[in-house]
């Protein structure tokens, strides 16, 4: 069913939730609804639940009308079931490419690899458009009332949820998840003014967008560990110990459940954190 706020958007037709697109960017709509569905489907068997969807894909135009993060590009939940995609390259994908120069000669070669294009320039549109799956995960965390007791274990867990995904659904897409954050994580970051999770989870997106950016590289790099070592169990694991709780733990008892009740890796993104 159509809803008339979106009344200048383009509805796609024939998917089992709502997807609407600024004209111009159907095509690309359609590539990310067809991974939304594959996600939907994939994190549901997973986590035993099934959420409400409804999918925006915007131009910049669009963006500033209908989004609630001011820079575009940047994927996100509107409200519970809502979430904003950017249906075009954007200056914000290219700002976060260090030049190759400034790069270690083997991080230049990978991020060419990855990404590079045929004049040489890097693109990184095939890292951002599996952020939807990302951002998925926060609303099957919202609607299910699973209340991560703090914020950079919600993004994780979404971090998670995203590369267990590509995993085991689109596998061919590990090398474009990966090579992006492992090279921002392995950069030095002296020169960031936040680094501490407990920055993150004072600021939050407050930090700004490229130190906000690089939290969320590191929290990548985090998730890649915890599935490899894990799997899809401790997934399901740490979905399961927060799931409906509201408890108010102390770094050291979140740190003690996080180890016996989901996995000793997640654990470490927390007592291990030096950065």
């Amino acid at each position: 069913m159509s809803l008339k706020k979106y009344s200048d958007l383009i509805e796609l037709p024939g998917l089992p939730f709502s997807v609407y697109a600024s004209a111009g960017t159907e095509q690309q709509a359609q590539s990310i609804a067809e991974r939304c569905r594959k996600a939907h489907e994939f994190l549901g068997s997973i986590l035993d639940f099934d959420p409400q969807l409804n999918v925006l894909v915007l131009t910049p135009e669009h963006w500033s009308k209908y989004a609630a993060f001011p820079v575009y590009g940047m994927p996100h939940y509107i409200d519970e079931q809502t979430l904003a995609i950017a249906g075009q390259d954007n200056s914000f994908w290219q700002s976060m490419a260090p030049p190759a120069q400034a790069l270690p000669p083997q991080a230049a070669r990978a991020m060419q690899t990855a990404y590079g294009q045929a004049d040489g320039s890097i693109n990184l549109s095939s890292f951002f458009d599996l952020l939807a799956v990302h951002e998925l995960g926060h609303l099957f965390q919202f609607q299910a009332k699973c209340q991560f007791p703090r914020l950079w274990l919600a993004e994780l867990f979404c971090n998670i949820c995203l590369h267990a995904y590509t995993a085991s659904v689109e596998p061919d897409r590990l090398n474009a998840l990966e090579t992006f954050p492992q090279m921002v994580a392995n950069l030095d970051s002296a020169g960031l003014r936040y680094r501490s999770l407990d920055d993150f989870e004072r600021l939050y997106i407050d930090v700004g967008p490229q130190n906000y950016g690089w939290y969320q590289c590191c929290f990548h790099v985090a998730a890649r560990r915890i599935y490899e070592a894990g799997g899809v169990e401790a997934l399901q694991r740490l979905w399961k110990s927060f799931l409906q709780s509201d408890e108010q733990l102390s770094d050291e008892q979140l740190a003690a459940r996080l180890r016996t009740d989901a996995h000793p890796e997640i654990e470490k993104v927390l007592t291990a954190w030096q950065k």
